[in-house]
C-alpha cells in the first residue's frame, strides 16, 4: 500500500510538473463609442494555453444587456493531422449556440480537408428546417487544382450543396500562365466561371499585364490588371454588362470602374466611380448610402514604438447633395502602437459625427 500511494505521489507530481511547462498567453481588446452617445462596444478577454503542441483557448465577450458570449477552443497536431475546433455558447441564457471541427491531413502532395459545422438553430441554407443543421465542407489540393464539395443536412438527412473547382498557374503559352474557377450550385446550377491570365504580355521597364473576366448567369466583370515591377501595383477594374438584344461585338453597358493602386508597403489609393450605383453594388457588394456613386480611399503607415507600425486610412464619399466638392461623408482611422503590448484605435466618420475609441492589450 505504502509503494502504490508513493508511487501515485511521484506520478502526479511529474503529472503537474509536466502540465506546468505549458505557456499561458492572452490579450484584453476594448471599443468604446465616443460620439454621438457614449456605449461600450467592445470588451473581450482572450486566455491560451499551450502545451505538447496543443493549444487551449477561451473567449469571453462582455458586453451587458444580452450580448455576452464564450468561445472554446482547441488547436494542435495529431501526428499527420491538423486539428482545430472551436464550440460557441450564449452566455447569457447560457445555452450552447453552434461548434465546428476542421481537419488536415498533407501527404506527397495531396492535400485533404474536412471541416464540419453544426448549428443549434435553423440556418438561412436551410429555411424549412425546425431543428439544428449541419455543413460538410471537404477539400481536396493536387496542384494545381483544388475540388471543394459542401454538403447539407437539414434534418432530412445530408445532401449536396457546392461544388468548387480551382485550377492555378496553368501554362499557356510564352511565359503565360491561367488559372480557373468554377462553382456550381445544388439551388442555382451554374454560379460563375473565371478566367484569370497572369503576365499576359509585357510592354518595356518591368510593366506587365493580368487580366480577368468573370462570368455569372447575369454579369460579365473584367478586370485588367497592370504590374509595375519595383514600384507597385495598380489594378483597372471595369464593371460592365453585355445589353440585353445585343447582336454584334463589342457591345457593353458600362457600369462603372475602379482603379487601386498599391504605391509602396501599406500605402494604397482606391477609386470607383460607378455610373450605375445599383448595378455596382449587385457585383461588389454595399459601398455607397443615399445618392452616392463614388469613393476615393488611402491608407497610410509608417514606424511606430517598439518595431511596429502605425496604419491610417481615410475614406471620402461623393453624391450630388451640394456639399464641399461634393463630399458626402468622410471616414478615418489610425492604429498606434503605444508600447510593445498595447496599441490604440482611434475611428471617425461625419456625417453623422461618429468618435470611437479601441485598443488592444496583450500578456
Amino acid at each position: 500500500m505504502k509503494r502504490a500511494l508513493a508511487l501515485c505521489m511521484v506520478l502526479t507530481t511529474i503529472g503537474f510538473g509536466a502540465f506546468g511547462l505549458g505557456t499561458i498567453s492572452g490579450k484584453w481588446e476594448g471599443g468604446l463609442d465616443i460620439l454621438p452617445t457614449m456605449a461600450l462596444t467592445k470588451n473581450t478577454l482572450t486566455l491560451n494555453y499551450s502545451e505538447y503542441g496543443l493549444t487551449f483557448g477561451a473567449v469571453l465577450s462582455l458586453l451587458g444587456g444580452t450580448s455576452d458570449t464564450m468561445q472554446l477552443k482547441l488547436s494542435g497536431l495529431f501526428g499527420p493531422f491538423t486539428l482545430g475546433g472551436n464550440m460557441y455558447f450564449d452566455f447569457d441564457a447560457p445555452a450552447y449556440t453552434k461548434a465546428d471541427v476542421t481537419t488536415k491531413f498533407d501527404f506527397a502532395g495531396i492535400g485533404l480537408s474536412l471541416k464540419v459545422e453544426h448549428w443549434a438553430l435553423p440556418q438561412t441554407f436551410c429555411p424549412d428546417s425546425t431543428g439544428a443543421n449541419l455543413r460538410y465542407t471537404l477539400t481536396t489540393t493536387l496542384a494545381p487544382f483544388t475540388i471543394k464539395i459542401v454538403g447539407l443536412d437539414c434534418c432530412t438527412g445530408t445532401f449536396f450543396s457546392n461544388l468548387n473547382l480551382v485550377a492555378k498557374g496553368l501554362a499557356l503559352c510564352c511565359g503565360v500562365t491561367y488559372d480557373v474557377e468554377f462553382d456550381f450550385t445544388k439551388a442555382l446550377g451554374f454560379n460563375y466561371l473565371t478566367f484569370s491570365l497572369n503576365d499576359v504580355f509585357e510592354i518595356c521597364c518591368g510593366i506587365s499585364f493580368d487580366a480577368a473576366i468573370k462570368f455569372t448567369t447575369t454579369t460579365k466583370e473584367v478586370t485588367i490588371t497592370p504590374k509595375f515591377a519595383g514600384f507597385g501595383e495598380g489594378c483597372f477594374t471595369v464593371y460592365a454588362d453585355i445589353p440585353e438584344g445585343a447582336t454584334t461585338m463589342p457591345a457593353l453597358e458600362i457600369y462603372g470602374w475602379k482603379i487601386s493602386c498599391t504605391i509602396a508597403d501599406c500605402n494604397t489609393i482606391e477609386f470607383l466611380t460607378a455610373t450605375d450605383p445599383e448595378a455596382v453594388e449587385d457585383i461588389v457588394g454595399d459601398v455607397f448610402t443615399g445618392d452616392e456613386f463614388e469613393y476615393v480611399k488611402m491608407t497610410f503607415c509608417g514606424s511606430a514604438c517598439c518595431g511596429g507600425k502605425w496604419n491610417a486610412g481615410l475614406a471620402i464619399y461623393f453624391d450630388n447633395g451640394g456639399g464641399l466638392f461634393g463630399i458626402s461623408r468622410l471616414g478615418f482611422d489610425l492604429s498606434l502602437p503605444l508600447f510593445s503590448n498595447l496599441t490604440v484605435t482611434v475611428g471617425f466618420s461625419s456625417p453623422t459625427t461618429a468618435l470611437s475609441l479601441g485598443w488592444v492589450f496583450t500578456f
